[in-house]
Order: structure tokens, then C-alpha cells, then sequence
């Protein structure tokens, strides 16, 4: 929350990936209607924020939110918009669905193949962001609601849209980038850290180097994505707390034989 007041830097530029901030943290406080009016304001502000969407309709599912409260997003991103607009039309800045030469996605490096023009990229890439935003809302509604874990998720999702999307401009990344961050800080253990130094060179070389730069920084951020992935997914030995106990146990002891 003490960042909200620096979200008007920039001319508000910040505002969106703060308010998608106190998003997260309201979820792991279990405070979700709070969730869901923050995540409104910040999909009301920009539409970059849409990349935490399936996200929040995670952790909606896992929670077993009340339906009644889901309205209260698009209640409030209309008001932001209403706030936003001044009495102009209201509009959303959503991104095109066509290709952007300026986005570091992973068709940014699938572009770069002499024979690949032929295909049709911007379909092919809407439908396995589509298909990704469906298979992690069903992962991401059976993880655990412990912060850490949420920062997790959050995080996860925060780089694998934007890698996946054909059109995310490199503002998308603000997210991605405190979020790992703030991941690092709070777990510093080397992966961590590499993460988010790939985000934040990804984020950097997509921002200064424009669409030249993009295949660069695509790489750097699919590395990111794809190291956060082999954390997050990767299965536990004693998931299952009935076995954790009988591990922490240890061996049962032996029966005496007797005749």
C-alpha cells in the first residue's frame, strides 16, 4: 500500500501495476473483496492489467468466493474509466491482436525463421495464450493461499501472458519485474535472484532497443518463464500431509516375533 502514493509518477504510468500489487497482497491477506476492487481499479486504469486476470479468477475458485461479489470488478473499472475519462468517451487502451514488432514475446524469436511469415502467428498466438490463461486458472485454483505461494502464482502468471501474447508491449512487464523483485527479496536463494535479473534485462533491453531488440529480450524473459515454471511445478516429495506426518514420525517400530 505504501507504494500507491508513488503510482502518480510517471504520469500514472505506475498506477496499474501498484493496484495489481495490492491485489495480490489483499489475497493473501484473504481479504477477496478487497482483491476484486483493486484488481477492478487496475483493469479500469489499463489494460495491461488484463495479464492478472486469470490469476485473480484463481485464487476466485480456490477461495470458493461467492459469486455475488465478482461484480464488483467491472463496478469498479467502469468508475475508474469514469474517473479517467472527464467527460470524453469512455475507452479502454486494450492491445491490438495482431503482432507487435515491439513485443518481447516468444514470437518475437519464432519470427526471426526465414519460412515462418507463412503462418498464421497471430492466431496461433492467441489461442496458446488462451489455452495457458485456461490450464493455469485450473493449476492456480489448487495451490495454497499462503503468501508465498500467491507470490508464486502471481508471478507466474505475470510472465507467462505476456511471453505468450502477440501484441504485450514492454510496459507489461512492470508487473513481472517488482514482482520478482520482490520474490528474490523475500527468498533469496540463487534461482530467485536469476529471475529476476532476466525479467529485469528482458523488461530493460525490450524498453531501450525496440523491435530490433525484441528476439534479445524475448529470450531473456522465456529463460525467466520457463526457470520460475521448473519451481513452481515442480511436485514435492511429501505433498500429501498424511505421509509428511508418518515421514516426520519416522519408521514404525519392529514387532517382537513370538512363538
Amino acid at each position: 500500500m505504501l507504494l500507491l502514493p508513488l503510482s502518480v509518477l510517471a504520469d500514472g504510468a505506475l498506477f496499474w501495476p501498484a493496484a495489481c500489487f495490492a491485489t495480490i497482497l489483499a489475497a493473501s491477506a484473504r481479504h477477496y473483496g478487497a482483491m476484486l476492487v483493486w484488481y477492478g481499479l487496475a483493469l479500469g486504469f489499463d489494460g495491461d492489467a488484463l495479464i492478472l486476470g486469470p490469476f485473480v479468477m484463481a485464487v476466485a475458485i480456490g477461495a470458493r468466493m461467492r459469486w455475488q461479489m465478482l461484480p464488483l470488478v467491472p463496478v469498479f473499472a467502469l468508475a475508474m474509466l469514469v474517473a479517467r475519462s472527464r467527460g470524453l468517451p469512455l475507452s479502454l487502451d486494450l492491445q491490438p491482436l495482431a503482432m507487435a514488432d515491439e513485443a518481447p514475446s516468444l514470437w518475437a524469436i519464432v519470427r526471426t525463421l526465414p519460412w515462418i511469415n507463412t503462418l498464421p502467428l497471430a492466431g496461433l498466438a492467441l489461442t496458446s495464450a488462451f489455452g495457458a490463461a485456461v490450464a493455469f486458472v485450473a493449476w492456480g485454483s489448487t495451490r495454497p493461499l499462503r503468501q508465498a505461494a500467491l507470490l508464486d502464482t502471481a508471478l507466474f502468471c505475470a510472465l507467462m501472458l505476456p511471453v505468450l501474447l502477440p501484441a504485450a508491449e514492454p510496459q507489461a512487464l512492470l508487473l513481472a519485474g517488482g514482482l520478482a523483485w520482490l520474490v528474490a527479496v523475500l527468498d533469496p536463494r540463487a534461482p530467485r535472484w536469476r529471475i529476476a535479473a532476466l525479467v529485469t534485462t528482458g523488461a530493460l533491453t525490450a524498453w531501450l532497443g525496440g523491435a530490433t531488440a525484441a528476439p534479445f529480450a524475448a529470450i531473456a524473459l522465456v529463460a525467466a518463464t520457463l526457470l520460475h515454471a521448473r519451481i513452481v511445478l515442480k511436485p514435492a516429495a511429501n505433498d500429501n500431509p498424511a505421509m509428511a506426518r508418518a515421514i516426520h514420525r519416522g519408521p514404525l517400530p519392529l514387532q517382537r516375533e513370538t512363538c
